[in-house]
């Protein structure tokens, strides 16, 4: 336990201990803790080279025998633009340009440091499902240290709305069962009626909390933006999820390295004119590349934004995936203490309160880490609003959460506060699917057009779309599509 004792610190607590159904990977409300049949881990861009076979994503192919003498150029330096450069570096393709936008690569996965240099992840986390994951082959082929995470392992602070009853413990079990009775509907609407029968406001509190963390916080969208059609899709892998103690970015290293040559950094892609035999890409600073292939890996976000113009410019169909899809926003504030004040043994401080799921989610990386250090999340439009406020201010509310769970809290010795929706290079942290779409939208958003203009991202991924092992299998399926039609 931590230096507070039950009650102190705006309210009682109590430990999560079996009173819920256990939390399960992204999606697998639907399917169970299921892992894809056939998938096999295509991580033919490590340095350490296996023999594997199939990426288990749609439209993936197998690279037959064509020459590579082709020239590709891959916008976008993040895990699929990378998967792609070591996939068809792999094939003997020696001609290929990566071009990044950003100064550093990597994109929605980067690892930056708090304090004296401790490695803390702005953007991807965790490893969702590692058995038959390749980014878990990954790192394990690499001796990348991995830390399990139990998301049952967290501790309640309720704040000024008293204990729910324990009929309350199954209403995300309702929840569920009245949301796939009603697919099209909205989950706000869903919550709406659960709400009408609920008299305790403990109750009702405890279940704005539940959807903040198992809905909102999963799918980086407000309730009103989504619905049991528009989340049941994908798949998953078994395994539980893992984060990286020394940061996510090791990953990205490794995949730099399978590329083997320099990363273009600063060169904000403006222009793809694939209106001629060879395709001519021209960025914000007045560059041009040319060549055979292009590998497009932005953001959802960033196609949403229309900053790159295309000659001639998308089919419609690819346009209307790219509109029926929304990007999702969840941020995080990480802030490091002097010492730890809170539970030391769990992972999640989890926060009921009146102010309907702000500040409900915290980690702990104590548990990973040993150091003091603490990762809250908001999402949907809290989690936007939140990047309106200056540092000073976002902290400011993120301490008096901490201080409604255990009294006077010290000030953090340092922080970083995450703005995805105001990166100009994301507009957004992942995918969603709104209501009213479906996921065949991120099927149509990977489709290739013709064999020149070819696509990859988490976004491009009907089967693991807002995951980074999608963004690395669209990389792949991408170079793999190349390859094929490679004469």
């Amino acid at each position: 336990m931590g230096t507070k004792g039950r009650g102190q610190g705006g309210g009682p607590r109590e430990h999560r201990a079996g009173a819920e159904p256990a939390r399960m990977n992204r999606r697998d409300f639907f399917k169970g803790a299921l892992g894809v049949a056939g998938v096999v881990p295509a991580v033919s861009v490590l340095p350490k080279r296996s023999a594997m076979s199939g990426v288990g994503d749609r439209g993936a192919v197998t690279p037959g025998s064509a020459q590579p003498n082709q020239s590709v150029v891959i916008v976008g330096a993040g895990v699929a633009g990378l998967a792609a450069a070591g996939e068809l570096r792999a094939n003997g393709f020696d001609d290929v340009v990566v071009l990044e936008a950003r100064d550093r690569d990597g994109g929605r996965v980067w690892t930056d440091t708090i304090g004296d240099g401790f490695p803390i992840d702005l953007g991807a986390s965790w490893i969702q499902g590692i058995d038959g994951n390749p980014i878990a082959a990954i790192a394990r082929e690499n001796n990348i240290a991995t830390h399990r995470t139990d998301w049952d392992n967290g501790v309640f602070h309720y704040h000024g709305v008293g204990e729910p009853a324990r009929s309350a413990r199954r209403a995300m079990r309702d929840f569920w069962r009245l949301a796939e009775a009603n697919p099209e509907r909205s989950f706000q609407s869903v919550r709406e009626e659960l709400l009408t029968n609920m008299t305790s406001e403990a109750d009702r509190h405890y279940l704005d909390y539940m959807l903040t963390t198992e809905v909102e916080n999963e799918y980086a969208a407000d309730l009103g933006e989504l619905s049991y059609r528009s989340v049941d899709g994908g798949g998953g892998f078994r395994g539980g999820d893992v984060v990286f103690p020394g940061g996510y970015g090791q990953i990205v290293d490794v995949l730099a390295m399978a590329h083997g040559r320099p990363i273009v950094l600063g060169q904000a892609v403006t222009e793809i004119d694939h209106s001629g035999s060879a395709i001519v890409v021209t960025t914000a600073g007045g560059a041009t590349f040319e060549a055979d292939r292009v590998v497009l890996t932005v953001p959802l976000g960033v196609l949403k934004d229309g900053f790159i113009a295309f000659r001639p410019q998308l089919p419609v169909r690819k346009r209307d995936a790219i509109a029926k899809l929304e990007m999702g926003v969840l941020n995080k504030a990480y802030l490091l203490f002097d010492d730890v004040f809170w539970d030391r043994e769990v992972e999640r401080l989890q926060y009921v309160s009146a102010d309907g799921g702000q500040w409900a989610e915290t980690i702990s990386l104590y548990p990973y880490t040993g150091q003091p250090i603490l990762a809250m999340l908001n999402s949907g439009t809290f989690g936007t609003r939140l990047e309106r406020l200056s540092d000073r201010e976002v902290l400011a509310q993120a301490v008096a959460a901490l201080s409604n769970m255990y009294g006077d809290v010290p000030a953090p010795r340092d922080a970083r506060i995450t703005r995805w929706r105001s990166d100009p290079w994301a507009h957004g942290s992942y995918s969603y699917v709104p209501a009213g779409s479906s996921f065949a939208e991120h099927a149509e958003l990977g489709e290739p057009v013709g064999d020149k203009l070819f696509f990859a991202g988490e976004a491009t991924s009907e089967d693991y779309p807002a995951t980074v092992h999608g963004a690395y299998l669209s990389g792949v399926r991408a170079a793999r599509q190349i390859a094929v039609q490679t004469p």
